[in-house]
């Protein structure tokens, strides 16, 4: 008994205590790295089901304005005394003048006009009526959809109006039809939109190579993965998310990815299935990589307790030993505290991408109900006898507020994704400056005098001129709200500093407080009253600048004025030519 006793008191109990807690906190944090990737998982599926929503609602809204235009056309008085002399044994020449004057035909998504007869195309606005009716995949309110294609088996969808005797159709061309389901949605730059009509013959998809529309039948399910849970999906008639290897099919390199799908019959258009899918290897990564450092960190931590509390148990070596073992556990919650504020940092930009998805998701709604309005307003202007001036104004005033919130709602749209400048062509900042200054000139509060800076001589960039414009334009107008009241001077000049071209505006009003310096290019912070603006004037400045490779900088002091300074990367001497403001 003694022996036993004695060999009981040699087992290291502080070691195994130690064994089991972190064994305990292993598990612990295994639980917590797994219910993470779930709620991860479960965020990015909303994402992707709000993603595939916006391209159903964006499928639909163009469907619908093309169907308005068509039925538009088909009535109007002209059209069908031409259509009766057709019908009638005459000459089709009025009958396809009408439909190659008509709105459809002049879009970019329309490429030719059909006239049908006994289920056969009669006449066409093109060149060709060599077409065939594959399939009809549903309807929207009179109007059918169908799948068609030509001669050399090109797919087409189509919008076919019946109307006894003939019919009519507008034809879209299917990589043109896929560019409407990808136009301003609120995807990210990463994602993959995919399309299935609802009869599964032909899949509408973005690779490497561009835009391909390819019959299903041509194509193995089992290799196109994500081809295959859209099927699933569309036979089921229930959304799902799933994950599926991809990428190897293309050329590119294989990776898993996470899709959302929308079947047909459970959709708006109830015509095709959307899926959108996202390279879910670039998403765990950071979240993989944070936790891989926090554990790390942890571990650290609890061997740098587990040591000093062994150290004082055992050692008591005095108040100096104890002071250094005290600046390292100091050292260390520093350490933590830098890496709590990085996660803080990544849980804002995580709400900004948040607000960007929410606010693409209202303009397309408010799109949607704006499309309706423009088009009776123009409907009433057509309409109304020259004689009925007041009505024409009314309407027209209709038609003019519609065209302006389109423009706020496109801004908004624009904080939703990075994008590109458009048409670029060498451009002079001091010419734009000017050209601001003269159409601010009447909203310039009294008071407020402006002083310009130009040398005449500053190379010209290469740019955007909308988005320029507008980016100048939003810093004068905020250096003269600044002043507004109390007056004072605006500055605005142009330079050249090497390579780049230099636009500086500056004001002696009131100046920005240093608490509020980082925040100013954040959507939707403003300084403002109620009532008085939303906050999204220097975030659109920002966006541009960056957009254009230049870069911004900002030299404020409470009492002391603003300057607002913009550098850009000078156009190439062979690119320079005759710059356009």
């Amino acid at each position: 008994m003694e022996n036993k006793a004695r060999g009981l008191r040699r087992v290291p109990v502080i070691p195994a205590l130690a064994l089991l807690v972190i064994l305990l906190g292993l598990a612990m944090m295994s639980g917590v790295l797994r219910r993470s990737q779930h709620l991860l998982v479960d965020g990015q599926d909303g994402q992707l089901m709000k993603t595939a929503q916006s391209v159903d609602n964006n499928i639909m809204g163009h469907f619908a304005w093309y169907c308005s235009d068509l039925e538009y056309i088909t009535t109007r008085t002209g059209f069908l005394r031409a259509e009766e002399r057709y019908l009638g044994g005459g000459g089709a020449e009025d009958l396809l003048y009408y439909l190659r004057e008509s709105p459809l035909p002049k879009t970019v998504m329309v490429e030719s006009m059909l006239v049908l007869r006994e289920g056969r195309v009669a006449l066409s606005t093109g060149d060709s009526t060599d077409y065939e009716l594959l399939d009809v995949i549903g309807r929207i309110g009179g109007i059918g959809i169908s799948l068609w294609a030509d001669g050399a088996g090109r797919p087409y969808v189509a919008l076919v109006l019946e109307k006894g005797e003939v019919g009519y159709a507008a034809l879209i061309d299917g990589e043109a039809f896929f560019a409407i389901a990808e136009e301003q949605t609120a995807a990210e730059e990463t994602d993959r939109i995919l399309v299935l009509d609802a009869r599964e013959r032909y899949f509408f998809h973005r690779t490497q190579e561009g835009i391909r529309v390819d019959a299903v039948d041509s194509l193995d399910p089992l290799v196109h993965s994500s081809l295959y849970l859209m099927l699933a999906a569309q036979r089921s008639g229930q959304a799902s998310s799933d994950f599926f290897r991809s990428g190897g099919q293309s050329g590119g390199k294989s990776y898993t990815a996470r899709m959302a799908v929308l079947p047909a019959p459970g959709n708006e258009n109830g015509c095709f299935t959307v899926g959108v899918a996202r390279n879910y290897d670039q998403v765990i990564r950071p979240f993989q990589s944070a936790m891989a450092r926090m554990a790390l960190c942890g571990v650290v931590i609890m061997a740098g307790a587990g040591v000093l509390a062994l150290f004082l148990m055992r050692s008591r070596r005095g108040h100096r030993q104890a002071q250094e073992e005290l600046e390292v556990l100091k050292a260390k919650a520093e350490a933590m505290e830098a890496l709590n504020a990085q996660t803080r940092e990544m849980a804002h930009r995580q709400r900004l991408e948040t607000i960007g998805t929410l606010t693409s998701g209202i303009a397309h709604e408010f799109n949607n109900l704006l499309t309706p309005i423009m088009g009776y307003s123009i409907l009433i202007l057509e309409k109304l006898p020259p004689e009925d001036t007041e009505s024409y104004e009314n309407a027209l005033e209709i038609y003019n507020a519609s065209q302006k919130a389109k423009q706020i709602i496109s801004r908004l749209s624009n904080l939703s994704r990075k994008e590109t400048p458009g048409a670029l062509r060498p451009i002079r900042l001091d010419t734009l400056a000017e050209q601001v200054l003269e159409v601010t000139a009447p909203v310039r509060p009294k008071g407020v005098r402006v002083e310009t800076g130009f040398t005449g001589r500053s190379r010209p960039i290469l740019g955007d001129e909308t988005q320029l414009f507008q980016m100048t334009l939003n810093l004068v107008l905020n250096s003269f709200e600044a002043l507004a009241g109390q007056g004072g001077t605006v500055r605005v000049s142009t330079g050249t500093d090497g390579e780049h071209a230099v636009l500086r505006v500056a004001d002696n009003g009131p100046g920005i407080p240093d608490e509020v310096k980082g925040l100013i290019f954040d959507p939707f912070f403003t300084t403002k009253g109620s009532g008085k603006g939303i906050g999204l004037g220097l975030a659109i400045v920002q966006q541009i600048v960056e957009a254009h490779g230049g870069t911004i900088t900002l030299e404020s002091a409470a009492g002391q004025g603003t300057a607002f300074t913009v550098t850009f990367p000078a156009a190439p001497p062979e690119e320079e030519g005759e710059p356009q403001p």
